[in-house]
């Protein structure tokens, strides 16, 4: 009891927060809206880098989150899901640049193939791509519910999915994954069951924490626009502290995100910077 009440106090005091990125992209042409352009990360980094901003592997957050890693400064840990080519042709080179550690959320379904989606298409990084990724220090996750809504996807499908997901894991990388990813959505209660079950330590979402199912349901910030100053502001204790709490249900309703873009854009413009 003593544990779970150190750790759930622990995140709430906003120590460790865990971003949410797509892609890094620099055709201009071919761009999703929830992309980001390399040179855009790269400052994004580069800022990190220059604060002397702690980026930490997502194991940290993970016992950071358990009451079992104490944080002294306010620190992220960067995660990246799908598995886009672009994630390790332009993402793992900044990466390394950097000399930052990075999680990589891989949907298995799509390893390997080309899509179209919106009317473009995207490649998908190879078992060869991900293997790099992990022998180069990168944790490797799995991406679940062929990305769609964890809260409506039924049980029998995230089963079925981690089951079959488990064994390609352990075929290609020779290792389970422990991490889930998922685009967004909490857990039912028999989810967390099924997660314990099949060694899932935690499972990171995009909808803020519940304190009940704590290590299965951690929040993450999504990082999708080029401005520099959407990111300071995401990055914010403030911002993050709304992000994991009750509070973060009225600010999607008074569309907290679409006010701060259009403020930072109004500034943008007026100074005449240029954003891809």
């Amino acid at each position: 009891m003593q544990s779970r009440t150190i750790s759930i106090m622990g995140y709430l005091k906003n120590r460790a927060a865990v971003l949410q990125f797509q892609n890094i992209s620099e055709d201009k042409a071919n761009f999703l809206d929830t992309w980001i352009h390399c040179k855009c990360f790269e400052e994004q980094l580069d800022y990190f880098s220059r604060n002397n901003i702690p980026i930490i592997p997502l194991c940290d957050v993970d016992a950071y989150i358990r009451g079992s890693l104490h944080v002294e400064k306010q620190s992220f840990s960067l995660t990246f899901d799908t598995g886009f080519i672009e994630l390790y042709t332009l993402c793992y080179p900044l990466l390394k640049k950097y000399g930052y550690p990075a999680t990589f959320f891989i949907r298995p379904d799509t390893v390997g193939k080309t899509k179209r989606i919106n009317g473009r298409e995207v490649s998908y990084m190879n078992w060869d791509q991900i293997r790099e990724l992990a022998k180069g220090g990168m944790t490797i996750g799995m991406y679940g519910c062929k990305g769609q809504w964890l809260s409506k996807t039924s049980l029998e499908e995230v089963k079925n999915e981690i089951i079959e997901s488990k064994a390609l894991f352990k075929s290609e990388l020779e290792r389970p994954f422990i991490y889930y990813g998922v685009r967004e959505g909490n857990p039912t209660v028999e989810m967390v069951d099924l997660f314990k079950e099949e060694g899932i330590k935690t499972v990171f979402c995009q909808a803020p924490t519940r304190r009940r199912t704590l290590s299965y349901a951690v929040g993450r910030i999504q990082i999708d626009d080029n401005d520099l100053n959407i990111l300071l502001i995401k990055t914010r204790r403030s911002y993050i502290f709304m992000k994991d709490s009750r509070y973060w249900d009225f600010g999607r309703k008074c569309k907290f995100d679409r006010v701060i873009h259009f403020v930072s854009n109004t500034f943008n413009r007026m100074k005449g910077k240029e954003i891809y």
